[in-house]
């Protein structure tokens, strides 16, 4: 088939579309070195190693962006500007960092892993309701997250696997012989998933007790697959633009408006990458394909569809150890 030089530049126009726009900020443009990589995954071992570099991080981000933007009450609701009423920093805690809840004797531990563009305080409640019940509990900060929407513009797919390992690590540590259970919520399910594949097959340790998955991103829309395209071009003159699929102004202590096109590309190649691991291994262990896994999930979700979670996943499992509540069924 021949592609006519009109179609050509129309296909072009279209990818420039974005190219313009509101103009980039510090929180867009400044790439916070201190962030915790894959790279530094030997260096960063532990979740101690983990909150030092997470410390650094957040000095960085102050130096870097807060210092940069300007205070006063035409800023009160720029998140960047120092004191304003939508800085994060006049809470305490700032549930942007990673945080534990502990307990002696716990009955196990959990670890709660937040979506993409979100931050440890979209689980903070269901983190203090475990806790009431005598789990040791910890809030995991993805890498890129809580603190400026460029790190979603640099994080990767082995960056977030390498830091889950370093938290469900340190859980084992702290509850000993006792169950150790993973909630994902959104982009934080296949990253449950996939670590409890890579213990499963040895890969990671220890092998979750269970996987509790809050509107997961079991599957997304095939036209995704165009983000990592897309995010190539961005490094190309004037086509920066392309780096995002939106800029907002940035108003909520605790989630981004802003998004990038990086980060749409890794959750399609992690649950593409999820999806296939989960059909190879229903193929050669159907018994055990995965820990005990249940979902729950509103039927008014416009971003999962309950056919995604049943067809590419519960479909998939073993019968009577996996569960999709109909609560989740009916939107209640």
């Amino acid at each position: 088939m021949r592609i006519s030089r009109v179609g050509s530049l129309g296909g072009l126009l279209l990818l420039a579309q974005g190219c313009s726009g509101p103009a980039l900020q510090p929180w867009h443009t400044e790439k916070l070195t201190e962030e915790f990589t894959a790279e530094k995954a030997d260096e960063v071992a532990t979740f101690d190693d983990y909150l030092a570099l997470e410390n650094r991080l957040f000095a960085q981000l102050d130096e870097e962006v807060y210092a940069r933007v300007e205070t006063g009450p035409d800023y009160q609701l720029v998140r960047y500007s120092s004191g304003s009423a939508a800085d994060p920093r006049n809470d305490d805690p700032d549930w942007n960092r990673s945080f534990e809840l502990t307990t002696p004797g716990p009955v196990g531990g959990v670890l709660l892993l937040h979506g993409m563009s979100d931050s440890p305080y979209s689980l903070r409640a269901l983190a203090q309701a475990l806790h009431d019940k005598g789990y040791q509990v910890l809030g995991l900060r993805l890498p890129g997250h809580g603190t400026a929407p460029s790190g979603i513009r640099h994080v990767t797919m082995d960056d977030m696997t390498a830091a889950v390992r370093v938290g469900m690590r340190h859980l084992a540590a702290g509850v000993g012989n006792k169950p150790v259970h993973m909630v994902g919520y959104s982009t934080g399910a296949p990253l449950a998933l996939g670590f409890a594949l890579d213990a499963i097959e040895g890969i990671a340790t220890p092998v979750p007790a269970s996987v509790v998955l809050i509107s997961p991103a079991i599957r997304i829309h095939p036209v995704a697959g165009l983000a990592r395209f897309k995010n190539g071009l961005a490094a190309l003159p004037g086509l920066g633009g392309l780096a995002w699929t939106q800029v907002q102004p940035e108003f909520d202590p605790y989630k981004y408006n802003s998004f990038t096109t990086r980060a749409g590309d890794v959750v399609h190649r992690l649950t593409r990458s999820v999806d296939g691991r989960v059909a190879a291994r229903a193929g050669s262990n159907p018994d055990d394909v995965l820990p005990p896994v249940l979902v729950l999930k509103s039927t008014v979700d416009d971003t999962v569809t309950t056919e995604a979670v049943v067809d590419n996943l519960l479909m998939r499992l073993a019968p009577h150890r996996h569960e999709l509540p109909h609560q989740g069924l009916l939107g209640i």
